[in-house]
Protein backbone atom coordinates (compact mmCIF):
# COMPACT_ATOMS: atom_id res chain seq x y z
CA UNK A 1 0.00 0.00 0.00
CA UNK A 2 1.28 3.42 -0.90
CA UNK A 3 2.18 5.60 2.07
CA UNK A 4 1.98 9.32 1.63
CA UNK A 5 4.57 11.59 3.10
CA UNK A 6 3.45 14.13 5.69
CA UNK A 7 2.07 17.21 4.05
CA UNK A 8 1.09 15.50 0.81
CA UNK A 9 -2.54 15.75 1.71
CA UNK A 10 -2.57 18.70 3.99
CA UNK A 11 -1.53 16.72 7.04
CA UNK A 12 1.42 18.31 8.80
CA UNK A 13 4.07 16.30 10.65
CA UNK A 14 2.88 17.75 13.93
CA UNK A 15 -0.68 16.78 12.98
CA UNK A 16 0.48 13.24 12.32
CA UNK A 17 2.14 13.17 15.73
CA UNK A 18 -1.07 14.40 17.38
CA UNK A 19 -3.06 11.69 15.58
CA UNK A 20 -0.64 9.05 16.82
CA UNK A 21 -1.22 10.20 20.37
CA UNK A 22 -4.96 10.40 19.75
CA UNK A 23 -5.09 6.76 18.62
CA UNK A 24 -3.03 5.52 21.56
CA UNK A 25 -4.92 7.57 24.11
CA UNK A 26 -8.36 6.80 22.69
CA UNK A 27 -7.44 3.12 22.67
CA UNK A 28 -6.41 3.26 26.32
CA UNK A 29 -9.46 5.26 27.34
CA UNK A 30 -11.62 2.91 25.27
CA UNK A 31 -10.22 -0.10 27.14
CA UNK A 32 -11.05 1.44 30.51
CA UNK A 33 -14.43 2.57 29.26
CA UNK A 34 -15.06 -0.97 27.98
CA UNK A 35 -14.44 -2.21 31.53
CA UNK A 36 -16.94 0.35 32.78
CA UNK A 37 -19.51 -0.63 30.16
CA UNK A 38 -19.11 -4.32 30.92
CA UNK A 39 -19.87 -3.58 34.54
CA UNK A 40 -22.69 -1.37 33.29
CA UNK A 41 -24.20 -4.34 31.50
CA UNK A 42 -23.83 -6.39 34.67
CA UNK A 43 -25.61 -3.59 36.49
CA UNK A 44 -28.48 -3.64 34.02
CA UNK A 45 -28.59 -7.45 34.17
CA UNK A 46 -29.01 -7.25 37.94
CA UNK A 47 -31.66 -4.52 37.68
CA UNK A 48 -33.63 -6.35 35.01
CA UNK A 49 -33.52 -9.60 36.99
CA UNK A 50 -34.84 -7.85 40.10
CA UNK A 51 -37.33 -5.46 38.47
CA UNK A 52 -38.22 -6.87 35.03
CA UNK A 53 -40.40 -4.44 33.09
CA UNK A 54 -43.10 -3.94 35.73
CA UNK A 55 -44.20 -0.93 37.74
CA UNK A 56 -41.06 -0.78 39.90
CA UNK A 57 -38.86 -0.83 36.77
CA UNK A 58 -40.78 2.03 35.18
CA UNK A 59 -40.68 3.98 38.47
CA UNK A 60 -36.90 3.54 38.70
CA UNK A 61 -36.41 4.62 35.07
CA UNK A 62 -38.22 7.91 35.68
CA UNK A 63 -36.77 8.46 39.17
CA UNK A 64 -33.20 8.09 37.90
CA UNK A 65 -33.90 10.03 34.70
CA UNK A 66 -34.88 13.29 36.40
CA UNK A 67 -31.74 13.89 38.54
CA UNK A 68 -29.65 12.36 35.77
CA UNK A 69 -30.98 14.97 33.35
CA UNK A 70 -30.03 17.77 35.73
CA UNK A 71 -26.63 16.14 36.26
CA UNK A 72 -25.99 16.45 32.54
CA UNK A 73 -26.94 20.12 32.72
CA UNK A 74 -24.31 20.98 35.34
CA UNK A 75 -21.96 18.06 34.75
CA UNK A 76 -20.27 15.88 32.19
CA UNK A 77 -20.01 17.32 28.68
CA UNK A 78 -21.26 20.80 29.50
CA UNK A 79 -18.62 21.35 32.16
CA UNK A 80 -15.84 20.00 29.97
CA UNK A 81 -17.03 21.96 26.93
CA UNK A 82 -16.86 25.26 28.84
CA UNK A 83 -14.01 24.60 31.27
CA UNK A 84 -11.39 22.78 29.20
CA UNK A 85 -10.86 25.45 26.49
CA UNK A 86 -10.61 28.30 29.04
CA UNK A 87 -8.43 26.34 31.46
CA UNK A 88 -6.15 25.20 28.62
CA UNK A 89 -5.70 28.75 27.33
CA UNK A 90 -5.10 30.28 30.76
CA UNK A 91 -2.61 27.56 31.70
CA UNK A 92 -0.30 29.15 29.10
CA UNK A 93 -0.83 32.68 30.37
CA UNK A 94 -1.09 32.47 34.16
CA UNK A 95 1.03 31.39 37.04
CA UNK A 96 0.33 27.82 38.10
CA UNK A 97 -1.29 28.63 41.44
CA UNK A 98 -3.73 31.11 39.85
CA UNK A 99 -4.82 28.50 37.33
CA UNK A 100 -5.63 26.08 40.13
CA UNK A 101 -7.47 28.79 42.05
CA UNK A 102 -9.79 29.07 39.06
CA UNK A 103 -10.44 25.32 39.14
CA UNK A 104 -11.13 25.49 42.88
CA UNK A 105 -13.61 28.36 42.47
CA UNK A 106 -15.34 26.55 39.63
CA UNK A 107 -15.61 23.39 41.72
CA UNK A 108 -17.30 25.37 44.49
CA UNK A 109 -19.70 27.08 42.08
CA UNK A 110 -20.81 23.77 40.57
CA UNK A 111 -21.25 22.24 44.04
CA UNK A 112 -23.51 25.10 45.10
CA UNK A 113 -25.54 24.84 41.89
CA UNK A 114 -25.92 21.07 42.32
CA UNK A 115 -27.13 21.40 45.92
CA UNK A 116 -29.69 24.02 44.94
CA UNK A 117 -30.91 21.93 42.02
CA UNK A 118 -31.18 18.86 44.24
CA UNK A 119 -33.20 20.75 46.84
CA UNK A 120 -35.44 22.13 44.12
CA UNK A 121 -35.92 18.64 42.71
CA UNK A 122 -36.88 17.22 46.09
CA UNK A 123 -39.49 19.94 46.58
CA UNK A 124 -40.81 19.79 43.03
CA UNK A 125 -40.95 15.99 42.66
CA UNK A 126 -44.72 15.76 43.39
CA UNK A 127 -45.27 18.13 40.45
CA UNK A 128 -42.57 16.85 38.08
CA UNK A 129 -43.34 13.14 38.26
CA UNK A 130 -47.07 13.31 37.33
CA UNK A 131 -46.12 15.67 34.51
CA UNK A 132 -43.34 13.52 33.05
CA UNK A 133 -45.01 10.17 33.71
CA UNK A 134 -48.67 10.92 33.17
CA UNK A 135 -49.40 7.36 32.10
CA UNK A 136 -48.40 6.02 35.53
CA UNK A 137 -51.65 7.30 37.05
CA UNK A 138 -53.46 4.30 35.60
CA UNK A 139 -51.61 1.96 38.00
CA UNK A 140 -52.40 2.45 41.72
CA UNK A 141 -49.36 3.50 43.78
CA UNK A 142 -47.01 3.80 40.79
CA UNK A 143 -46.73 7.59 40.82
CA UNK A 144 -46.31 7.67 44.61
CA UNK A 145 -43.44 5.17 44.42
CA UNK A 146 -41.80 7.18 41.65
CA UNK A 147 -42.03 10.41 43.67
CA UNK A 148 -40.39 8.86 46.73
CA UNK A 149 -37.61 7.33 44.66
CA UNK A 150 -37.01 10.58 42.79
CA UNK A 151 -36.62 12.58 45.98
CA UNK A 152 -34.04 10.18 47.36
CA UNK A 153 -32.00 9.79 44.17
CA UNK A 154 -31.54 13.57 43.89
CA UNK A 155 -28.69 13.09 46.38
CA UNK A 156 -26.82 11.41 43.54
CA UNK A 157 -26.88 14.68 41.60
CA UNK A 158 -24.72 16.49 44.18
CA UNK A 159 -21.90 13.95 44.23
CA UNK A 160 -21.77 13.27 40.51
CA UNK A 161 -21.79 16.97 39.57
CA UNK A 162 -18.76 17.68 41.75
CA UNK A 163 -17.09 14.60 40.28
CA UNK A 164 -17.70 16.04 36.80
CA UNK A 165 -15.54 19.07 37.66
CA UNK A 166 -12.66 16.82 38.70
CA UNK A 167 -13.09 14.83 35.48
CA UNK A 168 -12.87 18.07 33.45
CA UNK A 169 -9.70 19.07 35.32
CA UNK A 170 -8.08 15.71 34.65
CA UNK A 171 -9.09 15.79 30.98
CA UNK A 172 -7.71 19.31 30.58
CA UNK A 173 -4.32 17.98 31.69
CA UNK A 174 -4.62 14.89 29.45
CA UNK A 175 -5.15 12.56 32.42
CA UNK A 176 -7.92 10.39 31.04
CA UNK A 177 -7.48 7.04 32.78
CA UNK A 178 -9.03 7.77 36.19
CA UNK A 179 -11.96 9.62 34.61
CA UNK A 180 -12.62 6.71 32.25
CA UNK A 181 -12.47 4.20 35.10
CA UNK A 182 -14.58 6.02 37.69
CA UNK A 183 -18.05 4.98 36.35
CA UNK A 184 -17.11 1.43 37.28
CA UNK A 185 -17.66 2.39 40.91
CA UNK A 186 -21.33 3.19 40.39
CA UNK A 187 -21.83 -0.06 38.52
CA UNK A 188 -19.99 -2.11 41.14
CA UNK A 189 -22.07 -0.53 43.89
CA UNK A 190 -25.38 -1.41 42.23
CA UNK A 191 -24.23 -4.88 41.14
CA UNK A 192 -22.98 -5.68 44.64
CA UNK A 193 -26.16 -4.45 46.28
CA UNK A 194 -28.35 -6.28 43.78
CA UNK A 195 -26.53 -9.59 44.19
CA UNK A 196 -26.69 -9.21 47.96
CA UNK A 197 -30.43 -8.56 47.72
CA UNK A 198 -30.88 -11.66 45.56
CA UNK A 199 -28.94 -13.84 48.01
CA UNK A 200 -30.95 -12.39 50.89
CA UNK A 201 -34.16 -13.37 49.14
CA UNK A 202 -35.30 -9.80 48.38
CA UNK A 203 -36.99 -10.54 45.06
CA UNK A 204 -40.09 -8.38 45.45
CA UNK A 205 -39.51 -5.53 42.92
CA UNK A 206 -40.94 -2.79 45.16
CA UNK A 207 -38.42 -3.66 47.89
CA UNK A 208 -35.53 -4.36 45.52
CA UNK A 209 -35.85 -0.99 43.82
CA UNK A 210 -34.98 0.78 47.08
CA UNK A 211 -31.81 -1.25 47.45
CA UNK A 212 -30.84 -0.18 43.93
CA UNK A 213 -31.58 3.49 44.75
CA UNK A 214 -29.41 3.44 47.90
CA UNK A 215 -26.58 1.76 45.97
CA UNK A 216 -26.79 4.42 43.23
CA UNK A 217 -26.35 7.28 45.71
CA UNK A 218 -23.43 5.51 47.42
CA UNK A 219 -21.89 4.84 44.01
CA UNK A 220 -22.07 8.53 43.13
CA UNK A 221 -20.32 9.45 46.38
CA UNK A 222 -17.64 6.83 45.70
CA UNK A 223 -16.91 8.34 42.28
CA UNK A 224 -16.28 11.77 43.75
CA UNK A 225 -14.11 10.51 46.60
CA UNK A 226 -12.09 8.35 44.19
CA UNK A 227 -11.18 11.30 41.96
CA UNK A 228 -10.03 13.65 44.74
CA UNK A 229 -6.47 12.25 45.11
CA UNK A 230 -5.90 12.46 41.34
CA UNK A 231 -6.97 16.11 41.22
CA UNK A 232 -4.88 16.93 44.28
CA UNK A 233 -1.91 15.21 42.64
CA UNK A 234 -2.08 17.73 39.80
CA UNK A 235 -2.19 20.65 42.23
CA UNK A 236 -5.90 21.30 42.74
CA UNK A 237 -7.48 21.79 46.16
CA UNK A 238 -11.06 20.67 46.59
CA UNK A 239 -11.88 22.77 49.65
CA UNK A 240 -14.55 25.45 49.08
CA UNK A 241 -13.33 28.79 47.75
CA UNK A 242 -15.45 31.88 47.13
CA UNK A 243 -16.80 31.38 43.57
CA UNK A 244 -16.35 35.03 42.56
CA UNK A 245 -13.56 37.44 41.79
CA UNK A 246 -12.04 35.76 38.74
CA UNK A 247 -12.99 37.07 35.26
CA UNK A 248 -12.18 33.64 33.80
CA UNK A 249 -14.92 32.12 35.94
CA UNK A 250 -17.40 34.46 34.31
CA UNK A 251 -16.06 33.44 30.90
CA UNK A 252 -16.68 29.79 31.75
CA UNK A 253 -20.16 30.72 32.96
CA UNK A 254 -20.93 32.52 29.72
CA UNK A 255 -19.76 29.52 27.71
CA UNK A 256 -21.90 27.22 29.85
CA UNK A 257 -25.11 29.16 29.27
CA UNK A 258 -25.56 28.03 25.66
CA UNK A 259 -24.39 24.61 26.74
CA UNK A 260 -27.12 24.51 29.36
CA UNK A 261 -29.67 25.07 26.65
CA UNK A 262 -27.98 22.51 24.40
CA UNK A 263 -27.83 19.80 27.04
CA UNK A 264 -31.29 20.83 28.17
CA UNK A 265 -32.60 20.24 24.67
CA UNK A 266 -31.09 16.77 24.64
CA UNK A 267 -32.68 16.02 27.98
CA UNK A 268 -36.02 17.35 26.72
CA UNK A 269 -35.78 14.78 23.94
CA UNK A 270 -35.27 12.03 26.50
CA UNK A 271 -38.06 13.31 28.73
CA UNK A 272 -40.48 13.65 25.82
CA UNK A 273 -39.74 10.08 24.79
CA UNK A 274 -40.22 8.71 28.29
CA UNK A 275 -43.40 10.74 28.81
CA UNK A 276 -44.94 9.41 25.62
CA UNK A 277 -43.76 5.90 26.49
CA UNK A 278 -45.45 6.10 29.89
CA UNK A 279 -48.76 6.21 28.01
CA UNK A 280 -48.03 2.98 26.09
CA UNK A 281 -48.54 0.64 29.02
CA UNK A 282 -46.51 -1.34 31.53
CA UNK A 283 -42.81 -1.71 30.76
CA UNK A 284 -42.53 0.72 27.85
CA UNK A 285 -40.44 3.26 29.78
CA UNK A 286 -38.15 0.63 31.29
CA UNK A 287 -37.63 -1.09 27.91
CA UNK A 288 -36.41 2.16 26.36
CA UNK A 289 -33.98 2.58 29.23
CA UNK A 290 -32.68 -0.99 28.96
CA UNK A 291 -32.24 -0.73 25.18
CA UNK A 292 -30.47 2.62 25.46
CA UNK A 293 -27.91 1.07 27.84
CA UNK A 294 -26.99 -1.55 25.25
CA UNK A 295 -26.74 1.09 22.54
CA UNK A 296 -24.46 3.17 24.75
CA UNK A 297 -21.97 0.32 25.05
CA UNK A 298 -20.47 1.06 21.64
CA UNK A 299 -20.74 4.81 22.18
CA UNK A 300 -18.94 4.55 25.49
CA UNK A 301 -16.25 2.11 24.41
CA UNK A 302 -14.96 4.11 21.47
CA UNK A 303 -17.02 7.08 20.25
CA UNK A 304 -17.19 8.88 23.59
CA UNK A 305 -13.58 7.91 24.28
CA UNK A 306 -12.51 9.58 21.04
CA UNK A 307 -14.64 12.65 21.82
CA UNK A 308 -13.08 12.90 25.29
CA UNK A 309 -9.57 12.74 23.88
CA UNK A 310 -10.04 15.16 20.97
CA UNK A 311 -11.59 18.02 22.98
CA UNK A 312 -8.33 19.08 24.71
CA UNK A 313 -6.40 18.48 21.46
CA UNK A 314 -8.81 20.52 19.35
CA UNK A 315 -8.94 23.18 22.09
CA UNK A 316 -5.19 23.66 21.73
CA UNK A 317 -5.49 23.77 17.95
CA UNK A 318 -8.38 26.22 18.17
CA UNK A 319 -6.49 28.45 20.63
CA UNK A 320 -3.57 28.51 18.18
CA UNK A 321 -6.02 29.24 15.28
CA UNK A 322 -4.55 26.21 13.51
CA UNK A 323 -7.69 25.40 11.55
CA UNK A 324 -5.90 23.01 9.18
CA UNK A 325 -4.82 20.81 12.10
CA UNK A 326 -8.29 21.13 13.63
CA UNK A 327 -9.90 19.90 10.41
CA UNK A 328 -7.45 17.00 10.16
CA UNK A 329 -8.14 15.96 13.75
CA UNK A 330 -11.90 16.03 13.19
CA UNK A 331 -11.75 14.05 9.94
CA UNK A 332 -9.46 11.49 11.53
CA UNK A 333 -11.81 11.12 14.50
CA UNK A 334 -14.86 10.73 12.23
CA UNK A 335 -13.15 7.95 10.28
CA UNK A 336 -12.26 6.16 13.49
CA UNK A 337 -15.75 6.24 14.96
CA UNK A 338 -17.31 5.11 11.67
CA UNK A 339 -14.95 2.15 11.64
CA UNK A 340 -16.55 0.89 14.86
CA UNK A 341 -20.11 2.23 14.92
CA UNK A 342 -21.26 1.18 11.42
CA UNK A 343 -20.64 -2.57 11.92
CA UNK A 344 -21.85 -2.31 15.51
CA UNK A 345 -25.16 -0.83 14.32
CA UNK A 346 -25.58 -3.61 11.74
CA UNK A 347 -24.82 -6.25 14.35
CA UNK A 348 -27.26 -4.82 16.91
CA UNK A 349 -30.07 -4.64 14.36
CA UNK A 350 -29.57 -8.25 13.26
CA UNK A 351 -28.95 -9.69 16.73
CA UNK A 352 -31.25 -7.42 18.73
CA UNK A 353 -33.44 -10.20 20.13
CA UNK A 354 -30.51 -12.51 20.91
CA UNK A 355 -28.53 -9.72 22.62
CA UNK A 356 -31.42 -8.74 24.88
CA UNK A 357 -32.24 -12.36 25.65
CA UNK A 358 -28.69 -13.23 26.71
CA UNK A 359 -28.09 -10.04 28.70
CA UNK A 360 -31.40 -9.57 30.44
CA UNK A 361 -33.81 -12.54 30.26
CA UNK A 362 -33.82 -13.97 33.76
CA UNK A 363 -35.72 -13.47 37.00
CA UNK A 364 -38.50 -10.89 36.57
CA UNK A 365 -37.45 -10.23 32.95
CA UNK A 366 -39.49 -12.62 30.78
CA UNK A 367 -39.98 -13.28 27.04
CA UNK A 368 -42.42 -10.39 26.69
CA UNK A 369 -39.85 -8.06 28.26
CA UNK A 370 -37.25 -9.30 25.76
CA UNK A 371 -39.50 -8.59 22.78
CA UNK A 372 -40.35 -5.12 24.08
CA UNK A 373 -36.71 -4.19 24.69
CA UNK A 374 -35.46 -5.70 21.40
CA UNK A 375 -37.92 -3.54 19.48
CA UNK A 376 -36.54 -0.41 21.15
CA UNK A 377 -32.94 -1.54 20.53
CA UNK A 378 -33.60 -1.71 16.79
CA UNK A 379 -34.81 1.89 16.81
CA UNK A 380 -31.78 3.16 18.72
CA UNK A 381 -29.24 1.17 16.67
CA UNK A 382 -30.34 2.90 13.45
CA UNK A 383 -28.99 6.20 14.82
CA UNK A 384 -25.79 4.89 16.42
CA UNK A 385 -23.48 6.39 13.78
CA UNK A 386 -25.26 9.74 13.88
CA UNK A 387 -25.11 10.00 17.68
CA UNK A 388 -21.39 9.16 17.62
CA UNK A 389 -20.81 11.80 14.95
CA UNK A 390 -22.52 14.46 17.06
CA UNK A 391 -20.35 13.48 20.04
CA UNK A 392 -17.22 14.22 17.95
CA UNK A 393 -18.31 17.22 15.84
CA UNK A 394 -19.79 19.23 18.72
CA UNK A 395 -16.41 19.43 20.55
CA UNK A 396 -14.94 20.91 17.37
CA UNK A 397 -17.24 23.91 17.86
CA UNK A 398 -16.41 24.00 21.57
CA UNK A 399 -12.72 24.15 20.64
CA UNK A 400 -13.51 27.36 18.76
CA UNK A 401 -15.27 28.65 21.89
CA UNK A 402 -18.57 28.38 20.05
CA UNK A 403 -21.18 26.65 22.16
CA UNK A 404 -24.09 28.51 20.56
CA UNK A 405 -24.10 26.76 17.17
CA UNK A 406 -24.51 23.22 18.59
CA UNK A 407 -27.37 24.56 20.72
CA UNK A 408 -29.22 26.02 17.75
CA UNK A 409 -28.76 22.79 15.82
CA UNK A 410 -29.91 20.73 18.82
CA UNK A 411 -33.06 22.87 19.02
CA UNK A 412 -33.89 22.00 15.43
CA UNK A 413 -33.19 18.32 16.16
CA UNK A 414 -35.48 18.52 19.19
CA UNK A 415 -38.37 19.63 17.01
CA UNK A 416 -37.59 16.83 14.56
CA UNK A 417 -37.62 14.36 17.47
CA UNK A 418 -40.95 15.52 18.84
CA UNK A 419 -42.65 15.42 15.43
CA UNK A 420 -41.15 12.00 14.67
CA UNK A 421 -42.22 10.63 18.08
CA UNK A 422 -45.79 11.73 17.57
CA UNK A 423 -45.83 10.37 14.02
CA UNK A 424 -44.19 6.99 14.69
CA UNK A 425 -45.51 6.06 18.15
CA UNK A 426 -49.04 5.04 17.05
CA UNK A 427 -47.73 2.47 14.57
CA UNK A 428 -44.44 1.34 16.14
CA UNK A 429 -44.95 1.90 19.89
CA UNK A 430 -41.73 2.16 21.90
CA UNK A 431 -39.68 1.28 18.79
CA UNK A 432 -41.13 4.39 17.12
CA UNK A 433 -39.91 6.56 20.00
CA UNK A 434 -36.41 5.09 19.73
CA UNK A 435 -36.42 5.50 15.95
CA UNK A 436 -37.49 9.13 16.30
CA UNK A 437 -34.42 9.70 18.47
CA UNK A 438 -32.25 8.26 15.68
CA UNK A 439 -33.88 10.43 13.02
CA UNK A 440 -33.28 13.53 15.13
CA UNK A 441 -29.64 12.54 15.74
CA UNK A 442 -29.12 12.14 11.98
CA UNK A 443 -30.48 15.65 11.36
CA UNK A 444 -28.27 16.99 14.15
CA UNK A 445 -25.11 15.38 12.76
CA UNK A 446 -25.76 16.52 9.18
CA UNK A 447 -26.38 20.14 10.17
CA UNK A 448 -23.31 20.28 12.42
CA UNK A 449 -21.06 19.00 9.63
CA UNK A 450 -22.49 21.50 7.14
CA UNK A 451 -22.05 24.44 9.51
CA UNK A 452 -18.55 23.39 10.60
CA UNK A 453 -17.47 23.16 6.96
CA UNK A 454 -18.74 26.69 6.39
CA UNK A 455 -16.83 27.83 9.46
CA UNK A 456 -13.36 26.37 8.80
CA UNK A 457 -13.34 25.23 5.17
CA UNK A 458 -13.08 21.92 3.32
CA UNK A 459 -13.40 18.73 5.38
CA UNK A 460 -11.88 16.18 2.97
CA UNK A 461 -15.36 14.93 2.13
CA UNK A 462 -14.14 12.70 -0.70
CA UNK A 463 -11.85 10.96 1.76
CA UNK A 464 -14.67 10.57 4.27
CA UNK A 465 -17.04 9.26 1.59
CA UNK A 466 -14.49 6.74 0.31
CA UNK A 467 -13.77 5.56 3.84
CA UNK A 468 -17.47 5.25 4.65
CA UNK A 469 -18.10 3.32 1.41
CA UNK A 470 -15.43 0.75 2.32
CA UNK A 471 -16.83 0.42 5.83
CA UNK A 472 -20.40 -0.03 4.57
CA UNK A 473 -19.37 -2.72 2.08
CA UNK A 474 -17.42 -4.61 4.76
CA UNK A 475 -20.34 -4.23 7.20
CA UNK A 476 -22.79 -5.57 4.62
CA UNK A 477 -20.63 -8.66 4.08
CA UNK A 478 -20.36 -9.08 7.84
CA UNK A 479 -24.13 -8.69 8.20
CA UNK A 480 -24.82 -11.42 5.64
CA UNK A 481 -22.51 -13.82 7.50
CA UNK A 482 -23.95 -12.92 10.92
CA UNK A 483 -27.55 -13.37 9.79
CA UNK A 484 -26.76 -16.74 8.22
CA UNK A 485 -25.05 -17.91 11.40
CA UNK A 486 -27.86 -16.59 13.57
CA UNK A 487 -30.44 -18.61 11.67
CA UNK A 488 -28.20 -21.69 11.77
CA UNK A 489 -27.02 -21.86 15.38
CA UNK A 490 -29.67 -19.96 17.34
CA UNK A 491 -32.51 -22.06 18.59
CA UNK A 492 -33.93 -19.71 21.20
CA UNK A 493 -34.21 -21.16 24.69
CA UNK A 494 -34.77 -19.67 28.10
CA UNK A 495 -32.12 -16.99 27.66
CA UNK A 496 -29.48 -15.84 30.07
CA UNK A 497 -27.68 -19.21 30.16
CA UNK A 498 -24.07 -20.03 29.29
CA UNK A 499 -25.00 -21.92 26.13
CA UNK A 500 -26.82 -18.93 24.67
CA UNK A 501 -23.98 -16.64 25.75
CA UNK A 502 -21.47 -18.90 24.02
CA UNK A 503 -23.49 -18.94 20.81
CA UNK A 504 -23.84 -15.15 20.84
CA UNK A 505 -20.13 -14.63 21.42
CA UNK A 506 -19.31 -17.09 18.64
CA UNK A 507 -21.54 -15.28 16.15
CA UNK A 508 -20.16 -11.87 17.16
CA UNK A 509 -16.56 -13.12 16.91
CA UNK A 510 -17.05 -14.59 13.45
CA UNK A 511 -18.80 -11.40 12.38
CA UNK A 512 -15.94 -9.22 13.63
CA UNK A 513 -13.33 -11.39 11.89
CA UNK A 514 -15.37 -11.26 8.67
CA UNK A 515 -15.53 -7.47 8.89
CA UNK A 516 -11.77 -7.13 9.37
CA UNK A 517 -11.09 -9.64 6.59
CA UNK A 518 -13.36 -7.73 4.21
CA UNK A 519 -11.51 -4.48 4.92
CA UNK A 520 -8.18 -6.23 4.48
CA UNK A 521 -9.30 -7.70 1.14
CA UNK A 522 -10.09 -4.17 -0.04
CA UNK A 523 -6.67 -3.05 1.20
CA UNK A 524 -8.48 -0.43 3.21
CA UNK A 525 -6.23 1.99 5.14
CA UNK A 526 -8.69 1.70 8.03
CA UNK A 527 -7.43 -1.80 8.77
CA UNK A 528 -3.96 -0.41 9.34
CA UNK A 529 -5.34 2.14 11.78
CA UNK A 530 -7.27 -0.61 13.54
CA UNK A 531 -3.98 -2.44 14.12
CA UNK A 532 -2.56 0.74 15.65
CA UNK A 533 -5.33 0.84 18.23
CA UNK A 534 -4.80 -2.78 19.22
CA UNK A 535 -1.00 -2.60 19.26
CA UNK A 536 -0.65 0.88 20.74
CA UNK A 537 1.85 1.88 18.04
CA UNK A 538 1.78 3.91 14.86
CA UNK A 539 4.19 4.50 12.00
CA UNK A 540 5.78 7.86 11.38
CA UNK A 541 3.33 8.73 8.62
CA UNK A 542 -0.42 8.54 8.40
CA UNK A 543 -2.19 5.97 6.33
CA UNK A 544 -2.83 6.59 2.68
CA UNK A 545 -5.83 8.84 2.24
CA UNK A 546 -6.48 7.50 -1.23
CA UNK A 547 -7.86 10.44 -3.17
CA UNK A 548 -6.17 13.75 -2.76
CA UNK A 549 -8.01 15.20 0.15
CA UNK A 550 -7.29 18.85 -0.12
CA UNK A 551 -10.69 19.50 -1.67
CA UNK A 552 -14.22 18.25 -1.42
Amino acid sequence: MKVRTPGADGQTPSGASENKRLIRTAGGVGALTLLSRVFGLLRMAVITALLGTGSAADAWAIAFMLPNSLRRLVGEGNISAAFVPIFTRLARQREEHRTWELAQRFHTAVAIAAVLLALGGVLAAPVLVPWFASGFAAVPGKIELTIRLTRFVFLYLVFISMAAVLVAVLNARDRFAAAAFVPVLLNVSIVGAGVAAWWAGVTEPVRAVWIIAIAAVLGGAAQYVFLIPYARGLGMRVWPRRPTGDPALRQIGRLMVPGLFGVGIIQINIIVGRTLASQLGEGAVASLDYAARINELTLGVFAISVATVVLPLMSRQGAATDFAALRDTLVFALRQISLVTVPAAVGMILLRYEIVQVLYQRGQFDVDSTQLTAAALWGYAVGLVAVATVRVVAPAFFALRDTATPVRVAAIAMLVNIVACLALRPALGNAGIALANSIAATANAALLLILFRRRVGALHLRELAASLARIIVASAIMGWVVDALRQTVWYGGAGGNLLDLGKLLAVVTVGALTYVAALAAMRAPEIRELRLVTRGGVPDTLTDRGEASGGE
